[in-house]
């Protein structure tokens, strides 16, 4: 299969927001794929069509303007191409800027368009998806657009929980399994006001959230043949055994080590470069 990937990084005014802008380009008539649970996830479909099945049995069909809510597991889609679409992936301040929905009540769907921007918005946004489309602006321009929206987010959050939530993207990205008690010691809240703010920006408590960050980080590192063997070694000290290790990253990526050989959007999208502070990890030490 042939496609276009490319990482765009936001302006620095965005970095809070945003993990990175992104375009993904098939000429392929039906791609089938696994989206992994990654954060939420802003998107212009400029060619095709984008349906994704929820773990609950649900499903979600794009429009030209798609959000995708946080996912707390992997789940498969269909592209019906040609496609040509722009993401911006937003990290957990960026969603609860743009929505102000708890994570643990609005996860694994998408959400309407119309439900979190404001008419002008939506229609500069669906008018430039349609510049695009006629050739009048390239794919990678419109990430502008997207950041224009975003910058202009309604909603903001409790300083209180914006230190949670920079304090648990720290401790994600301070080893491959940090212990819970490093968080605890770094944050100016009581365990259960962490587990309750934990919930609203990730979906799950702090050891849920290690558990798919860690997950998906083995992911990127089996996905990378460039990073570092010790760095590998490293990661799978942290599974009790294989199984342990292919079944979170059937929950969490929805792919075992061995199908991560293959390239794929999907595989595309497992570069440490996209995912913000919490893979820093992986970033820094690249070879």
């Amino acid at each position: 299969m042939q496609f276009q990937y490319a990482m765009i990084a936001p302006e620095p005014q965005l970095a809070r927001w945003v993990n990175i802008f992104y375009v993904i380009e098939t000429e392929a008539g039906r791609v089938e794929e696994t989206i992994p649970a990654y954060s939420a996830q802003l998107l212009l479909v400029i060619r095709g069509q984008l349906t994704i099945s929820y773990a609950d049995g649900s499903e979600g069909r794009s429009a030209t303007v798609t959000i995708n809510a946080p996912q707390l597991r992997a789940a498969p889609c269909v592209m019906d191409g040609p496609v040509t679409l722009i993401g911006a992936s937003l990290t957990p301040l960026g969603w609860q800027a743009l929505s102000n929905l708890p994570v643990d009540d609005v996860h694994d769907r998408m959400v309407p368009a119309e439900a979190l921007f404001m008419p002008e918005q939506l229609a500069m946004l669906v008018d430039a998806a349609a510049a695009c489309r006629a050739g009048q602006i390239a794919p990678a321009d419109l990430c502008a657009q997207l950041g224009a929206v975003i910058a202009a987010a309604p909603f903001a959050s409790r300083p209180d929980h914006v230190a949670v939530v920079e304090a648990i993207t720290s401790w994600l990205g301070s080893g491959f399994d940090p212990p819970l008690s490093d968080l605890h010691a770094a944050v100016a809240v009581s365990p259960r006001q962490l587990q309750r703010i934990a919930r609203c920006y990730f979906g799950v408590p702090p050891a849920q959230v290690l558990k798919r960050s860690r997950a998906i980080r083995a992911a990127m590192l089996l996905a990378n043949p460039a990073l570092p063997d010790a760095m590998r070694a490293e990661m799978l000290t942290t599974y009790f055994d294989q199984a342990h290790l292919i079944r979170d990253m059937r929950r969490y990526t929805g792919r075992t080590p061995t199908q991560l050989r293959a390239p794929t959007i999907a595989t595309g999208l497992l570069d440490p470069a996209g995912h913000g502070d919490a893979a820093a990890l992986l970033r820094t030490t690249e070879t």
